[in-house]
């Protein structure tokens, strides 16, 4: 029997499901991405308080009952879109840390953070600002978040590495010690803003100048000065 009877011998028995799992998979797989993509529109343009399953389900074209079949709860949802807003933070604090002097990186560092933190102001609140979701938070059990808190702590590990900083500073301090002004800062202008005039910006390029210069070395002046 030559290979092309062979290849003609073969059928598919029709008791066998299998061959449609992929479809049916695929159906599942851009299901739960409408209703993540309408509940991120939720809490975007209304706030996590609007995000319930009943407005989910009626901004995916779902019934409430289907919802359950994709996520456990609403705050299995909110926990994906934590997750979704964290992968975005880190994209953009990975784009600022490119600066090759450790210095420059943490200004860049901190724009690029404050400046997700303006564009997706209800992702902020609800990865760093709701509670139950603060395990999302940098350093924290999410992936993406120790890789964005670590993206933080490698700019002062390069100072360090280049004989920068003063001596006897904790590196893993001084990380979260930029965190804390970071959040800080962002956290501040999303709830008193009207008390909190300054852009971003100015508030953090005074605090990061007062950081720096508390723990970087004096640099040398460079001068061979002629002897007497």
């Amino acid at each position: 029997m030559n290979i092309v009877h062979k290849l003609n011998d073969v059928h598919v028995n029709p008791g066998d499901h299998r061959l449609p799992s992929a479809p049916r998979t695929r159906r599942k797989e851009d299901a739960r991405a409408r209703i993540l993509e309408e509940a991120r529109r939720i809490v975007l343009e209304n706030g996590f308080e609007a995000l319930t399953m009943r407005r989910i389900a009626e901004a995916a074209g779902y019934s409430a009952a289907a919802l359950y079949l994709h996520f456990e709860n609403r705050d299995a949802i909110a926990r994906e879109l934590g997750e979704s807003g964290m992968q975005g933070l880190l994209a953009a604090l990975t784009e600022a840390a490119a600066a090759e002097d450790p210095v420059e990186r943490l200004r860049a560092l901190a724009l690029a953070y404050v400046g997700f933190a303006r564009i997706e102001p209800e992702t902020y609140r609800l990865i760093f600002m709701e509670p139950g979701f603060a395990a999302s938070a940098l350093g924290g059990k999410d992936e993406a978040g120790a890789a964005a808190f670590q993206l933080l702590a490698g700019a002062f590990e390069a100072l360090g590495n280049a004989g920068r900083l003063r001596p006897g500073q904790d590196l893993g301090g001084l990380a979260l010690t930029f965190w804390i002004l970071l959040h800080g800062t962002v956290s501040l202008k999303l709830t008193c803003s009207a008390f909190l005039s300054p852009p971003e910006e100015d508030l953090l390029a005074t605090a990061l100048d007062s950081l720096l210069n508390g723990i970087l070395a004096p640099e040398p002046t460079g001068l061979n000065l002629p002897e007497r």
